[in-house]
């Protein structure tokens, strides 16, 4: 009976929002008990052809989805919101004293009374500390007798280590000068992933357990292709550790992120730099751009088209998905000829493909590509009269050469990158700004 109710009903006319009839009138018609025609009812329900509305009856279709408005945060809970994201982002000098509370308060559209309130709570919470009437400061940490810094990059099996690209050469220079100025003393490790093992500057194989005087460390992970593998070895460190974690935040578990004293930092992955440049660009009248990547296999290449296109551009995309980085190309070309060619086969294959990529591109739109070298090599192909016209280009890097092409760029503000890492260090456990999530730093066009 139960299966002759379900087949009547499916037989009869109807359409998504039509009600049933009533248990009662299912009764009458088909006489059968109650309990027969609520469970052939329950039966359409679980298999999606009916829902039941309490107090109203069944309705043939699904529920339609009730979508309720965002909830507002409470002005002193957006207010805190704004001001941790400068914190994170670096908008702020971890050195100073912060802006005044008058220009703290227009910054974020709150009155003076409501500033001055916030930061008497986050100062009684030991976030900040005050000197004098009115100047707040972050905290620091008291001055200690041990000063001594881990320094640790990737390095080669025997220990040899050389920066491969302008911003390395930047985090390094930040990173020396910063130890320098507030006299800690530097020990610079390299670290193999092949054989998991540490090296100093002469090449000798360390445990990091060799430093008992150690307060903290610098970990870069820029061209490890397995950092995990250092991560891991730092398990059982004792000191607090800053990590440049030059890879997409998806793949950094939420354990380490947790881990008590650790902080890790973004400066170049992520939908921020895209979204920056979008913005920029509306701000100068521009609504339409072609999006210019060879490198559109990399994770880093992506995130910049997805940051372009939320912040409200229209973006036209000219991308090739087979390569990840500059890198790609040069081993692509490693065994196709002579050693000392390599960089420059490596080039014109790149720009063979850049040359098929713009082939459809306006000159009469602003381009922006991934970074400084794409646009260098779209320049390159105009003055070899490859290509008629290149348009308003716009890359990220801030490169040296940016500024001889005169190409304005995104800077991803290595500098701050190095004091964030040097200030979390310094508080260590006690750094009142731990977040379980990546700090991700905030970049700026530099205009030539």
């Amino acid at each position: 009976m139960k299966n002759t109710v379900i087949e009547a009903l499916l037989n009869s006319p109807h359409a998504d929002g039509d009600k049933l009839p009533s248990v009662r009138q299912l009764m009458q018609y088909l006489h059968t008990a109650s309990g027969t025609v609520q469970s052939a009812l329950r039966e359409l329900a679980s298999r999606g052809f009916i829902y039941t509305d309490p107090g109203k009856g069944c309705f043939w279709g699904k529920r339609k989805a009730v979508e309720l408005p965002p909830l507002k945060p409470s002005a002193q809970n957006e207010l805190s919101e704004k001001f941790f994201a400068d914190v994170r982002s670096g908008y702020f000098s971890l050195q100073g004293a912060l802006p005044s509370q008058k220009e703290l308060a227009l910054r974020y559209r709150v009155s003076i009374t409501r500033m001055r309130q916030f930061l008497k709570d986050i100062q009684q919470k030991g976030m900040l500390e005050r000197e004098g009437k009115s100047r707040y400061f972050f905290p620091k940490q008291d001055e200690r007798s041990e000063t001594e810094i881990l320094f640790i990059t990737r390095s080669t099996e025997w220990g040899a280590y050389s920066p491969v690209s302008e911003r390395e050469m930047d985090f390094l220079k930040f990173v020396y000068r910063t130890g320098a100025e507030k006299n800690l003393n530097l020990r610079l490790l390299g670290f193999n992933e092949e054989t998991e093992q540490f090296f100093d500057r002469n090449g000798n194989t360390k445990q990091i357990s060799e430093y008992p005087n150690v307060v903290g460390a610098i970990v870069s992970t820029l061209l490890m292709q397995k950092p995990f593998r250092i991560l891991s070895q730092l398990q059982n460190a004792n000191f607090p550790i800053s990590i440049w974690w030059e890879h997409a935040a998806l793949d950094l578990p939420k354990s380490f992120l947790k881990k008590e004293g650790w902080a890790f930092f973004n400066s170049t992955f992520g939908k921020n730099p895209g979204k920056t440049v979008g913005k920029y660009l509306l701000q100068k009248g521009i609504q339409k751009i072609e999006y210019i990547s060879p490198y559109h296999a990399s994770t880093w290449s992506r995130d910049r088209l997805k940051g372009l296109e939320e912040s409200g551009l229209e973006v036209i995309p000219h991308v090739d998905g087979k390569f990840a980085s500059p890198w790609d190309f040069r081993k692509l070309e490693k065994d196709n000829g002579p050693k000392h060619t390599i960089d420059l086969r490596a080039k014109n294959h790149e720009k063979e493909i850049l040359r098929s990529l713009v082939s459809e591109a306006s000159p009469e739109i602003p381009w922006v590509t991934v970074n400084d070298e794409t646009a260098g090599l779209l320049l390159e192909l105009k003055e070899e009269k490859v290509l008629a016209k290149t348009p308003y280009m716009v890359g990220f890097d801030n490169s040296v050469e940016s500024y001889l092409l005169r190409l304005d760029s995104f800077d991803f503000n290595t500098e701050v990158l190095a004091a964030q890492m040097f200030y979390h260090l310094e508080l260590g456990k006690n750094d009142p700004f731990k977040s379980p999530h990546l700090r991700e730093i905030s970049g700026k066009i530099v205009e030539k």
